[in-house]
């Protein structure tokens, strides 16, 4: 039985302030927002302008990389609000704190706090300098120099906590090496890799061969991938809008069909990663792979509380025993290596 050993009084302390500095970005943010309305009630109004150009900014596309950048701006607005990566720090230290390799967690939650500074700079809307301006394009000259120019409190937060956590876990070592925790690399950074790769395939599918097709059959004007999948689909109203019961179908069917026949969509087969069933070591059937597309991705679209349960679904992964999120110790089922055939729980 593997034991750990404990944290030194110097990570400890390392673990809590990082907890702290992590949270400083929702604090400041919810600040802001209380002076705000403040400032709008005692001038009675808001400017009406940024709803003007929030209404025009978005439109059709065929580029599979603005929908993502609309519906990664939406998670990471759930995000800060929330305080995500103070609760990440958090469940870190607690999964340390239990039977957790402190090495192995610490370089995970640091990673993970490094990812989401990145992924809220380069997500960011960058627009010219015109009232009306379009949104600059991704990966263009005005872009980059925009990210350059977008660091900010949020980033040097979330990079701090993360060399808090890191310098904490390289203090402690295990005093038997957790063979669960070994068994586990390579695996948690390909399962949202292979999410990624499915995303822009669905995407991409929706906006080149859907949407162009949409207007010929007489359906309406098609797709408007340019506000996102996340920004276009509502679970609680999909039966009034044709279009968003093709892309909640067409979603389910692309991860229900794959998982159920190959235990692998193409973003897994992809990343040489499946889904499988703990006990036989096969398929997870029909039944259980339909709850579990109905987890992920299908409630992500539902209004306000969908974000943050998926979010809460992954970050199950840092107190499991089995290192397993949320939905697959629901459904008794894990990911594993394709190459690895003796079957053990992974992430």
């Amino acid at each position: 039985m593997p034991q750990l050993s404990r944290l030194s009084w110097s990570a400890l302390s390392a673990w809590v302030v990082a907890a702290a500095v992590a949270a400083f970005p929702t604090w400041e943010l919810w600040r802001e927002r209380l002076d705000h309305e403040e400032f709008t009630r005692t001038r009675a109004g808001a400017d009406p302008i940024y709803g003007v150009v929030g209404l025009y900014d978005s439109g059709t596309t065929l580029s599979p990389l603005v929908p993502l950048r609309r519906d990664l701006e939406a998670v990471m607005k759930i995000t800060e609000d929330w305080a995500v990566p103070a609760l990440v720090v958090l469940l870190g230290l607690l999964a340390c704190l239990g039977r957790r390799d402190p090495g192995v967690t610490g370089r995970r939650v640091a990673g993970l706090l490094v990812l989401i500074a990145a992924i809220e700079l380069l997500t960011s809307l960058y627009s010219d300098r015109a009232i009306y301006g379009e949104t600059v394009p991704l990966f263009s000259a005005d872009w980059f120099r925009g990210a350059a120019g977008g660091w900010g409190n949020t980033q040097l937060c979330l990079l701090a906590a993360a060399a808090l956590v890191f310098a904490a876990s390289r203090v402690v070592r295990p005093v038997i090496e957790d063979q669960t925790g070994a068994s586990q690399a390579g695996t948690v950074w390909r399962r949202p890799a292979a999410a990624l790769v499915d995303y822009l395939i669905a995407v991409a599918v929706l906006g080149v061969v859907v949407g162009p097709v949409w207007p010929l059959i007489g359906l309406g004007s098609g797709f408007r991938m340019g506000f996102g999948l996340l920004g276009q689909v509502d679970l609680f109203q999909v039966g009034t809008d044709l279009e968003e019961l093709v892309i909640l179908s067409g979603l389910f069917l692309y991860f229900w069909v794959q998982h159920a026949l190959w235990g692998q969509t193409l973003g897994k087969r992809l990343l040489g990663v499946r889904v499988i069933a703990v006990r036989t070591g096969g398929r997870l059937g029909a039944g259980r792979t339909a709850l579990r597309t109905l987890v992920f991705p299908l409630l992500a679209f539902v209004p306000d509380i969908g974000l943050l349960c998926l979010l809460a679904d992954g970050l199950w992964m840092l107190l499991d025993p089995g290192g397993r999120v949320l939905r697959d110790r629901w459904l008794d089922a894990t990911v594993v290596r394709d190459r690895v055939r003796d079957v053990r729980p992974q992430t």
